[in-house]
């Protein structure tokens, strides 16, 4: 198993931000004619003008050149998961040329991926370190299917936060430098070499998506990202008794959190938990921003702003994971603590909101109301 920080790894980490970097420039042109311009009419846009959306196809290539120059074994986690996640890019990537996958397409790649996954690394959730969970876990199909719906889970999360400049890819960065930093704490260097692959390929991604969104990941690279980071917590805690996947849902603790919102926040409605809306944390975000700060006219500036008001907040449970990643009760705390101040923060927020509207309503009422006749 190889060093992290050698000469060959730190040449294979800069070769995955170039690769990714050259890619978008060279494709440029024809990523601009693949664009669907009909994202721009979908009522969860945040930007004004046509995107290619096919970022993703360019940090999976850097990450297949990457991993080429490190020459791991055919059986080697990192060709595992490569192989695995390979279903759920392809239909990622299809809906990012124009052509719709139903969410049931989406969901049965997902799945897909994540049974290969188990098939091919033979790792799959056994404990989190709380007795209770554990039971659950004891009998093998069932901590399987655990697994396979986990994973596939936070791939479909990721794709609900790629909806701002920077968040999905800073969000990814983050979480991979995480548990890339854990592996390292606990020792395990074939995940933490991995990760921080993947966290130099979406790093060259950023360059053109933050701050002024050349360029996004598209469900391709959502998804598939996603995916990987789930695995290699997945595959870290259970290669690592002094590691819980309770603590690995710390990383990815923000695309999680968001999912879980937009679920409630549907099915409150009797609406269908796949149909998108405009209500996710950062939409509100940067609508706070554009009638307190700045403009809608000025989105350009309000949508990465967002996300660099977001990062700290974004960054905060995966901090705590580092810290509890052998704390089982502590992670679990930490995971309500951070449940309870994502959703109270939305509410009180919402709530806010619609105390400003009723007001800017009345005002307008009272200036638009006739003026009433002088008696004579």
């Amino acid at each position: 198993m190889r060093e992290v920080f050698t000469t060959e790894g730190f040449a294979a980490f800069g070769v995955a931000a170039l690769t990714c970097g050259i890619l978008i420039t060279k494709t440029r042109n024809a990523l601009h004619r693949l664009t669907r311009h009909g994202d721009l009419t979908a009522v969860q846009a945040a930007h004004s003008t046509p995107t290619p959306r096919l970022g993703g196809v360019a940090v999976f290539g850097a990450l297949l050149v990457a991993v080429a120059l490190t020459v791991p074994a055919w059986d080697s986690l990192w060709m595992a998961l490569l192989l695995a996640v390979f279903p759920l890019f392809l239909s990622g990537a299809i809906e990012d040329l124009g052509y719709p996958v139903a969410p049931i397409g989406r969901l049965g790649a997902a799945l897909v991926s994540a049974g290969l996954a188990v098939f091919l690394t033979g790792i799959w959730i056994e404990e989190t370190g709380l007795p209770e969970l554990d039971l659950l876990l004891s009998w093998a199909p069932l901590a399987m299917l655990i697994t396979v719906v986990a994973a596939s889970t936070i791939a479909h999360a990721f794709n609900l936060i790629d909806g701002l400049n920077g968040l999905a890819g800073f969000t990814a960065l983050l979480a991979a430098a995480g548990i890339g930093g854990t592996a390292i704490w606990v020792g395990d260097t074939e995940v933490a070499a991995f990760a921080l692959l993947l966290g130099a390929a979406v790093l060259g991604f950023l360059v053109f998506n933050f701050p002024f969104g050349r360029i996004f990941f598209g469900d391709a690279g959502a998804y598939s990202v996603g995916f990987l980071l789930a695995w290699l917590g997945i595959t870290l805690a259970a290669r690592n008794p002094d590691v819980t996947p309770l603590a690995m849902m710390l990383m990815l603790f923000w695309p999680l959190a968001d999912l879980t919102l937009a679920i409630y926040r549907r099915r409150k409605r009797n609406l269908p938990v796949s149909m998108p809306d405009r209500l996710h944390f950062h939409q509100f975000v940067m609508r706070g921003l554009e009638i307190t700060v700045f403009s809608r006219s000025r989105r350009r500036i309000t949508n990465p702003v967002a996300t660099a008001v977001m990062l700290p907040f974004i960054a905060a449970p995966m901090v705590a994971g580092v810290l509890l990643h052998a704390r089982p009760l502590g992670a679990a705390l930490a995971l309500v603590f951070f449940f309870a101040l994502f959703f109270g923060t939305y509410a009180v927020g919402m709530r806010l909101a619609r105390r400003r509207l009723r007001m800017g309503q009345r005002w307008q009422g009272a200036t638009c109301a006739p003026t009433p006749a002088r008696v004579h």
